[in-house]
């Protein structure tokens, strides 16, 4: 999984598209949307929460099976406000390091987990992230 850049901040959203690579010989089927985990996800006892269906960047998509060949791409789109809560720290404890992705497999054995680095600041998110489902192709629908 690679995550890569997405477009600018526009008008205090921002995205981050994340990309699916299917490395292995094998098709492998996913549906529905990727769990998230992040490093580190609270502040003063409040957690970032992640939300189903996309935002402002990466526009809405009804789940659906996709299909990766050996060698093709599938995507999701994590969004997220970029000046909502300014109050709390411009950097330091408010910025996420890692995020952990569990990938929705119907098909094939996939790694657990997948381990990846962004950074954004999960404070000034309000707290709040949006994830897209799984698309083909190797970027993520906008909105």
């Amino acid at each position: 999984m690679a995550v890569g850049f997405g477009p600018g901040p526009a008008l205090g959203n921002a995205g981050i598209p994340f990309i699916i690579v299917n490395v292995s010989g094998v098709e492998c089927t996913l549906e529905g949307y990727p769990k998230l985990a992040f490093f580190p996800a609270s502040y003063k006892k409040t957690s970032i929460k992640v939300t189903s269906g996309g935002g402002m960047i990466y526009g809405s998509v009804k789940p659906r099976l996709v299909v990766i060949k050996p060698d093709a791409t599938a995507s999701f789109g994590l969004d997220f406000l970029s000046a909502a809560n300014q109050r709390d720290p411009l950097a330091g404890p408010c910025m996420v390091q890692n995020v952990y992705v569990k990938l929705p497999a119907r098909t094939a054995t996939l790694p657990k987990t997948h381990e990846t680095t962004v950074n954004f600041n999960f404070c000034h998110s309000n707290f709040r992230v949006d994830v897209t489902s799984i698309q083909p192709g190797p970027l993520p629908k906008e909105g």
